[in-house]
C-alpha cells in the first residue's frame, strides 16, 4: 500500500478490507470475500490504511485505565433537598386523587340537591325538558370528568422496542472498558450493555421498580453517539452516567421523581382511543339540548387538565432544578476520568453531532419519500456526511455553544456552564487515549447496521425491509462521482 494510486476501503457487509486502485472510487462492486455489492471509497477523514487496521489492545486499555479516582461526594445539603423535592412529588399524585374526589363527591352533591329541578310541571312542558337537561348535564360532565381522571391510572403506557443486548463475549474490550471505569468510580459494574440509534447514553435500574433496592444496573449507549467519538471522550461520557450511580440515595429518589414525572405527563398530555372518541361524539351532537351535556363534561375535561398541568409544571420546575445539580455531580466523575479538557472536548462534539443528526434525518426523510431506500447504518451515514461539509460546519457548531440558555424546566445545564465548571476543576484525568470509540467493538459495522434496522422498524414504524436498506456509499456515489 505504498503505492499511492491506491486505496483501502472495508465492505459495507462484512467489514473485510478491500484494496483497490484510485481510479475505481466510487464504484459499485462485488466484495471478493463475501461477494455483495459494496462501493468504494476513501477511507473517513484522510486515515490511513494502517489507522483502518487500528485496534485497541486489552493491555492498552489497562494501562490507559490505570490510576485512582475519588470518586467526588454530594453534600448533605444537597440530599436533603432532593429528599424535600422527591416528598413534593409525591405530594403531587396525592393532591391529583383529592381533586378527583373533589370533583366525584361534588357530582355526587349536585345529583342528590338539584332534584328540585326535576319537581313540579311548573312552567311548562318546554320549560321542563330544559330543567332536566340543567340536570343531567352537570351531572354527566361531572361523572365524564371523573372517568377521564382515572382513566390513565388504568391505562398502561405505550410500549417502547427494546434496546439492543450486547454479548460480552462478542465485544471483551468494550466490557473491559466499562468494568474499568466502574472499579475506579466504585460502581457495580451493569449487568446489562444495551445499544440503541439515539444520540445519548443514559444508565438506570435494569428491570424498573424490581431493581430498585439492588445494584441491578443497565448501561445504554447510542450508536450514532460512539461512533463520533474519540476513547477519551467516551470514557467522559461512561464515567458520567456511572456518576449518576454513585449518588445512591439522589439516584433512587431522582427514579421516583421522573417516574412521577412522566406519569403527570400522561395524565395531562396524552390522548388514546377514548379522547379520540369523545371528540367524535361532540362533534357529531346536533341537538341543541345534547350539545348541552356534551359542553359542560367537555369543560369539566377542560378544566381538569388545566389544574393537573398546573400541578406538572409546579413539580417540574422544582425537580428540574436539582436534576441540573445532579448532573454537575456527574460532570466531575467524568472530569475526574477524562479530565477538564476530556469533558469539555466531549461538549463540544455532542453540539456537532446533534447538528449533524438534524440534517442527516432531513436527509433520510427525502430517500425515504422519494426512493423508498434508507442506508443501512446510520452512524456511518452521519461520518459519511460530516466529512462532505464544508469546515465551518464545526465553527458554527462552537458558536452555539455561546447562545445556550437554560430555563426553569431544562433538567441539564447548558454547555457553557458546564465547561465553566471543568475548566474551574483544572483536573488532568486519568484517560489520555484518543483512538476513535468504534474500535472498543470487535464488528462495529455490523453492529451498527443491526441497531440502525431496528431502529427504522421499531422506533420510527417504518415499513423498511431488508432489499430497501443499501449500503451507505450508494447515497454518497453521485456527489463522488461529480467531484471525480
Amino acid at each position: 500500500m505504498s503505492d499511492q494510486g491506491f486505496r483501502l476501503t472495508s465492505c459495507q457487509h462484512c467489514g473485510e478490507h478491500i484494496e483497490f486502485p484510485l481510479e475505481g472510487l466510487g464504484l459499485l462492486v462485488a466484495c471478493p470475500h463475501c461477494a455483495q455489492e459494496t462501493t468504494l471509497e476513501e477511507s473517513p477523514a484522510g486515515s490511513s490504511p494502517e489507522s483502518v487496521q487500528e485496534t485497541i489492545t486489552a493491555a492498552e486499555l489497562t494501562m490507559t485505565l490505570d490510576g485512582t479516582v475519588v470518586p467526588p461526594r454530594i453534600s448533605i445539603f444537597y440530599q436533603l433537598a432532593l429528599l424535600l423535592v422527591a416528598m413534593f412529588m409525591v405530594l403531587l399524585p396525592v393532591t391529583y386523587l383529592a381533586f378527583v374526589g373533589c370533583i366525584a363527591y361534588g357530582t355526587y352533591w349536585y345529583g342528590t340537591h338539584a332534584t328540585v329541578l326535576l319537581s313540579g310541571l311548573t312552567g311548562g312542558v318546554y320549560l321542563y325538558i330544559l330543567r332536566i337537561i340543567f340536570y343531567i348535564g352537570p351531572l354527566m360532565g361531572g361523572m365524564i370528568a371523573v372517568f377521564f381522571m382515572f382513566k390513565p391510572i388504568l391505562a398502561r403506557p405505550r410500549k417502547q422496542a427494546q434496546p439492543l443486548e450486547l454479548n460480552p463475549a462478542h465485544h471483551p474490550r468494550l466490557y473491559q472498558f466499562i468494568a474499568q471505569l466502574s472499579d475506579l468510580l466504585r460502581v457495580p459494574m451493569p449487568r446489562r450493555i444495551q445499544l440503541d440509534c439515539k444520540l445519548n447514553a443514559s444508565a438506570g435500574f435494569r428491570r424498573g421498580l424490581l431493581s430498585f433496592l439492588g445494584n441491578d444496573l443497565v448501561l445504554t449507549l447510542g450508536m450514532p453517539l460512539v461512533a463520533g467519538l474519540d476513547t477519551r471522550q467516551l470514557a467522559a461520557v461512561v464515567s458520567h452516567e456511572l456518576g449518576h450511580c454513585t449518588q445512591a440515595l439522589a439516584m433512587r429518589l431522582g427514579y421516583v421523581i421522573d417516574g412521577i414525572d412522566r406519569w403527570f405527563i400522561r395524565v395531562v398530555y396524552e390522548r388514546d382511543t377514548w379522547d379520540e372518541g369523545f371528540d367524535e361524539w361532540a362533534n357529531s351532537v346536533e341537538d341543541w339540548r345534547l350539545s348541552m351535556i356534551v359542553a359542560c363534561a367537555g369543560f369539566a375535561i377542560w378544566l381538569s387538565r388545566r389544574v393537573l398541568a398546573l400541578l406538572l409544571h409546579l413539580g417540574h420546575a422544582t425537580s428540574c432544578l436539582l436534576s441540573r445539580q445532579m448532573e454537575f455531580h456527574a460532570d466531575a466523575c467524568a472530569i475526574e476520568i477524562a479530565g477538564s479538557e476530556g469533558l469539555e472536548s466531549l461538549l463540544v462534539r455532542l453540539r456537532e453531532q446533534d447538528m449533524l443528526q438534524s440534517l442527516a434525518y432531513n436527509g433520510l426523510n427525502h430517500f425515504w419519500e422519494n426512493r423508498r431506500q434508507l442506508p443501512d447504518s446510520l452512524p456511518d451515514f452521519l461520518q459519511h456526511l460530516e466529512n462532505r461539509l464544508p469546515p465551518t460546519f464545526h465553527d458554527e457548531a462552537r458558536l452555539t455553544l455561546l447562545n445556550e440558555t437554560a430555563g426553569a424546566f431544562a433538567t441539564h445545564p447548558t454547555a457553557a456552564q458546564r465547561i465553566q465548571k471543568a475548566r474551574q476543576r483544572a483536573a488532568d484525568g486519568i484517560v489520555s487515549l484518543a483512538k476513535p470509540a468504534r474500535l472498543l467493538f470487535n464488528d462495529f459495522g455490523k453492529t451498527a447496521r443491526a441497531v440502525t434496522s431496528r431502529h427504522y422498524r421499531k422506533n420510527l414504524q417504518l415499513a423498511v425491509t431488508d432489499r430497501m436498506l443499501k449500503p451507505v456509499g450508494e447515497f454518497f456515489a453521485e456527489s463522488n462521482a461529480g467531484a471525480a
